[in-house]
């Protein structure tokens, strides 16, 4: 019966996404089921029976299809022996430019089986157009739209009667959507549309198969130079409703009962906190959990003046990321986006309460590059993840999961010993046989991951469609079952996963023979053993990883991080901050852009050189020396808005030595003078240049050159002064000697009138009125 249809077109990025399917060559997980398709070409995958009654070949058209089927439900997931009828439905989109009327819409399948995994992974790359199975053309067993003008999309339904499947042995099958038409072009045989999956059929069995689902939350994390998170308007697309971020927290919501097991990198968690609180820049502020209570401060200042080192604080207990500006509000967008983020945060730790939760290395880590160029930077990426996760308060388990399932021997070797470890089947030489999907590697537990299940369904549906995961992965588990195996299917969904109605990928896992378990109830079991050859990883999978010059950049930020950290005086977060940034490039999600990030990790040490270089150091533009010893006068600028703690250390020829300045602790803005003792080993001009130091020797960019002169001129000063007091002593003895000299030759003044003569006559003078003149006392 016709089916109504809406003359609206399809609105990208709010309905269901029609998306390329992923390359093989895209996926390494799948190289050995590649080479065995390889085998196959020129001989059909799949052998069908006869026609049967009321069945119709479905040949293949060679061009793009007009019309676009999608499957939304599939009902029974899984056949099994008794008569209930199978159930499709979906929606056909005229993607042409040109109406189409009459849209047949039938059902399709094949009728003999595919038994092993191997086979099906081979199935599944077929080429969409290829032949795979018949078409059931009986009267109600098919549905009609009228008309479908360009770019509109109309609903369907189609039952089909148990009987008229043909399918009769154990197995997964080929089910799936035609659509025929008419347009300019008359209708023909070939399908103008068309949608494919697989069913499993498992008779009657008292076996149960577990099933782990793993649910990634990954994204690409970056910075600016400054600090702040980069790409705000993607981020804020992806928590929205509607977005990925989102669309991940609503496939939790809808497993209901059905356990699942969170896969997270804790910088995902980190940048959202972030957001939510305004996304700041890199902060020099004090670390808010270590800044002194009231009555505190009077001990701060003197361990300040005492000139010692301060200590930089380790990362253990650290907050998620810089802390706000107080007196810094938020614009109406920020808001917005900060509004948007908490409340995807506190969605996300309400919701994996309860639930198993591993934790990758922070940034999600290459670690196969990382033990291969910076052993060290593996557990510095554990300990902050670690960190993130206690202070969210979630329970988790370290894990190493690369998401294109391998991973190098000596990566694998540096795992944690208490972690998980998640490798998918084809990083092994061959299909291992582990009955609890669990075996024993270099010394670790690795869980086997499928890679079939996690490569989805067959195109032209976008292999990770939440249906065409969950078909593939009852298919995987049937067909183990099938082969008498119990191992649990441990299904890893795909990194970049984005859900448009995740619960299809759920409601259907409640069959009889499939048990849903967390993760942590089969890394419980024992585990086979495997030798080290048993592992695959090539020269071709080495040649994909990060390189040197992403560690050495990362390296690089973070030692100028460390070199700031130790110049500011108070506790600060600095280090930390800049450790989440630089491991954001060395993510393994980095590898297509390694450039890039090499560019951001040296951006942000860049940012971090030009702040330690505005604490500067001021100089006369000469100065000469009064000797070969002396002071030199300078001037320390605190250019940064923080409290610093520096020294002053020289570079000059080595005639002249200039001693190092006291630890100067300065206040932000200020200015410090300081007089440094200068020793010139020989006379002459001589170049210095002060440079700005932290406490540790180290130069932290500000500096100042000068010429300095002793000159000889030094001495003769000093042989002017000597003679100079020579002289002033002698004169001082002369006069001494005169005056007593003067005073033993005078008359006793007790025995003689000065106004009579000796011999009794009066003074002549005295006698005409002539002055005295007389020598008064002590005259020269």
């Amino acid at each position: 019966m016709p089916r109504p249809s809406s003359s609206l077109p399809a609105l990208p990025g709010r309905g269901r996404r029609i998306r390329s399917r992923r390359t093989a060559s895209g996926r390494s997980r799948r190289r050995w089921a590649l080479a065995l398709a390889a085998t196959l070409v020129g001989a059909p995958l799949v052998a069908t029976a006869p026609a049967l009654a009321g069945s119709t070949v479905a040949p293949a058209r060679a061009e793009a299809d007009p019309l676009i089927v999608h499957l939304d439900s599939l009902t029974p997931a899984a056949l099994s022996d008794n008569d209930r009828p199978v159930r499709l439905t979906g929606t056909v989109t005229n993607q042409s430019a040109e109406a189409w009327t009459g849209v047949n819409l039938y059902a399709f399948r094949s009728t003999t089986p595919i038994l092993d995994g191997i086979s099906l992974a081979a199935s599944a790359t077929i080429d969409p157009a290829e032949y795979v199975g018949d078409r059931i053309v009986e009267p109600g067993s098919f549905d009609t739209v009228d008309l479908l003008q360009p770019g509109q999309t109309a609903g369907f339904e189609i039952t089909v009667p148990r009987d008229q499947l043909g399918i009769v042995e154990p197995g997964a099958y080929w089910i799936g959507v035609h659509a025929i038409g008419d347009s300019s072009v008359p209708r023909d045989v070939f399908a103008d549309g068309r949608a494919r999956t697989f069913i499993p059929y498992v008779a009657r069995t008292d076996d149960v198969i577990d099933t782990a689902v793993v649910v990634p939350i990954r994204e690409q994390v970056r910075h600016t130079a400054g600090g702040r998170v980069s790409g705000v308007r993607r981020w804020s697309t992806s928590l929205a409703d509607g977005g990925r971020l989102d669309a991940l927290l609503d496939a939790g919501e809808s497993s209901g009962n059905t356990q699942i097991t969170w896969l997270v990198d804790p910088a995902v968690l980190a940048t959202v906190s972030r957001l939510a609180a305004g996304n700041p820049r890199r902060s020099l502020a004090p670390d808010p959990a270590q800044v002194p209570e009231e009555g505190g401060e009077e001990g701060a200042a003197e361990d300040a003046g005492s000139g010692e080192q301060p200590q930089t604080p380790d990362l253990a207990g650290a907050p998620l990321g810089p802390p706000a500006a107080p007196d810094e509000p938020l614009s109406g967008d920020k808001e917005a986006v900060a509004a948007l983020a908490q409340a995807w945060l506190d969605r996300f730790a309400a919701l994996v309460t309860g639930h198993t939760v591993l934790s990758l290395p922070y940034g999600d880590l290459d670690v196969s590059a990382a033990a291969a160029h910076d052993p060290d930077t593996y557990p510095l990426a554990l300990s902050r993840s670690n960190e993130v996760m206690t202070a969210l308060g979630i329970a988790h388990t370290p894990t190493l999961a690369p998401p294109d399932g391998l991973i190098s021997p000596e990566a694998l070797r540096a795992a944690t010993p208490d972690g998980t470890v998640l490798l998918g089947e084809t990083s092994f030489a061959g299909p291992p046989d582990a009955e609890n999907s669990m075996v024993r590697l270099l010394g670790h537990k690795v869980v086997v991951t499928s890679s079939g299940a996690a490569a989805g369904g067959p195109g032209p549906t976008a292999a990770d469609d939440p249906l065409a995961l969950r078909q593939r992965l009852l298919s995987e588990a049937a067909l183990r079952l099938y082969a008498g195996s119990t191992a649990p299917v441990v299904l890893e969904l795909p990194d970049d996963w984005f859900p448009q109605d995740s619960s299809d990928l759920f409601d259907a896992l409640d069959v009889s023979w499939l048990r849903p378990v967390p993760l942590s109830d089969i890394t419980s079991r024992p585990a086979s053993s495997l030798s080290a050859a048993d592992l695959s990883y090539t020269e071709e999978d080495a040649a994909t990883e990060l390189g040197a010059s992403s560690f050495t950049a990362a390296e690089g930020l973070r030692r100028k991080a460390s070199v700031m950290a130790g110049v500011l005086s108070s506790p600060n977060l600095v280090r930390q901050q800049a450790t989440d940034e630089s491991l954001t490039t060395l993510s393994v999600r980095q590898r297509d852009r390694q450039g890039a990030a090499v560019l951001s990790a040296r951006a942000a040490a860049a940012h971090l050189d030009a702040q330690l270089a505005s604490i500067d150091v001021v100089t006369p533009s000469s100065v000469t020396l009064s000797s070969e010893d002396g002071t030199l006068g300078a001037t320390v600028v605190n250019g940064l808005d923080q409290p610093v703690t520096v020294m002053v250390g020289s570079d000059s020829d080595g005639s002249l030595e200039v001693a190092e300045s006291d630890v100067l602790n300065l206040a932000p803005g200020a200015r410090s003078r300081l007089l440094l003792d200068v020793k010139a080993s020989r006379l002459g001009v001589h170049q210095v240049r002060l440079v700005v130091t932290d406490q540790g020797g180290t130069p932290l960019g500000g500096s100042a050159s000068l010429p300095v002169r002793a000159a000889q001129v030094s001495a003769i000063i000093w042989y002017i002064l000597v003679f100079g007091a020579v002289l002033l002593f002698s004169t001082i003895a002369v006069r001494l000697f005169r005056q007593v000299r003067a005073r033993r030759g005078a008359p006793d003044p007790d025995d003689t009138d000065p106004d009579t003569d000796p011999d009794g006559g009066t003074d002549r003078g005295a006698a005409l009125g002539e002055p005295d003149r007389t020598e008064p006392e002590g005259a020269t």
